[in-house]
């Protein structure tokens, strides 16, 4: 039997059927009618008036797919020319399923895209097999290193697509006002719904790449959080055991201050001078002569003790000398010695001392 009186049989037969039970066509266009109010619906996807069109909806396109697989209307030994043309048309369920399963909210994501998935690549899969298209879908793999001419031969065929999508779109709207001045010409429904098979290839390959994308991304998001579910008993368990106490510490200033501001160390001296250049004689790092030898005067800009300025006898008594001067003037109450000493009490009143210090030297 051929194909064509194998439909024509089945549509007896549903026609012979009992009129409460509804046809094929029936829920067929009642289910696609959905899609199309959805699609160009205003109404967000997540509102309830939406959600309950898109179950009702894919309700009815599965119902129909499940009544094409009993009255088996296509065959993969035969060609598009082949089936009947009112026929045509149901070879779309697998993408109006994929479509509405994608705006289902509320569901597990991960199994509604999955399946929607699973739709389009049936769908590519069928109309491949009829010779609508010529191209396969490929499952690309995250590799890691990208290929620049498979990127570069993926991005001309994403644009070859977009570009025949937008000739077929006009094409359709063309058609659409035949189909309703000739609606019951033959050939011009054939014609119309061939390209509306096209013009869905192109939207499942350009869903497929946005799907796949997803699913990585709910893969990963699945994975962390069973791997977070796994990882929760692990550290209750780490938890539970017995915790060794906490040490007490207590921050004292006095300790926290010496830290800051002294040497870290402690600063008392070990040993006495003398002790020490024995300690150095000892180790040989000074002659012993040295202990017994006397310091000796030396020029300025001399090398050893340049720089080092030496207190002699003849300069102590000089010192002592001026020292007794000014005590001496002192109790003769020298008149410009107290005017001056009166100056710098008065200034010493009015400035602090450290006043002006810049530098912290005094």
């Amino acid at each position: 039997i051929s194909p064509r009186c194998k439909y024509q049989i089945a549509m007896a037969e549903d026609g012979a059927a009992s009129s409460e039970e509804p046809k094929l066509s029936e829920i067929f266009e009642r289910g696609w009618k959905i899609q199309r109010q959805v699609d160009s619906s205003d109404e967000p996807t997540g509102s309830p008036v939406i959600q309950n069109q898109v179950k009702e909806g894919t309700e009815l396109l599965e119902q129909a797919a499940h009544m094409v697989r009993e009255l088996q209307l296509f065959s993969e030994n035969e060609e598009l020319q082949e089936v009947a043309t009112s026929s045509i048309r149901y070879l779309l369920l697998p993408v109006l399923m994929s479509d509405l399963m994608m705006r289902h909210v509320g569901e597990d994501r991960l199994a509604l895209v999955q399946k929607a998935k699973d739709y389009l690549t049936e769908f590519l899969k069928v109309c491949k097999a009829y010779g609508v298209t010529s191209e396969e879908y490929q499952c690309g793999e995250p590799s890691k290193a990208p290929d620049m001419a498979a990127m570069a031969r993926q991005r001309d065929a994403t644009v070859t697509r977009f570009r025949q999508q937008k000739e077929e779109e006009q094409k359709l709207e063309g058609m659409r006002v035949a189909m309703e001045t000739r609606g019951e010409d033959d050939e011009v429904q054939r014609e119309y719904y061939t390209l509306l098979l096209k013009k869905w290839v192109h939207t499942a390959f350009r869903e497929l790449s946005s799907i796949d994308q997803e699913l990585q991304i709910l893969e990963m998001m699945s994975s962390r959080q069973q791997g977070r579910q796994d990882s929760q008993p692990q550290a209750q368990n780490k938890a539970n055991p017995h915790r060794k106490p906490l040490k007490p510490f207590i921050l004292t200033r006095d300790r926290l201050q010496a830290q800051v501001f002294g040497a870290g160390y402690p600063s008392i001296p070990t040993m006495t001078m003398e002790e020490y250049l024995q300690k150095e004689v000892q180790e040989g790092k000074i002659p012993p002569e040295a202990l017994n030898r006397a310091p000796e005067p030396t020029e300025a800009g001399s090398s050893g003790d340049a720089g080092v300025r030496r207190v002699f006898p003849d300069e102590r008594g000089e010192e002592e000398r001026k020292q007794a001067e000014e005590e001496e003037k002192e109790e003769q109450d020298d008149q410009e010695q107290l005017r001056k000493q009166r100056q710098w009490d008065d200034f010493k009143d009015d400035h602090r001392r450290g006043w002006g210090n810049r530098q912290n030297m005094g």
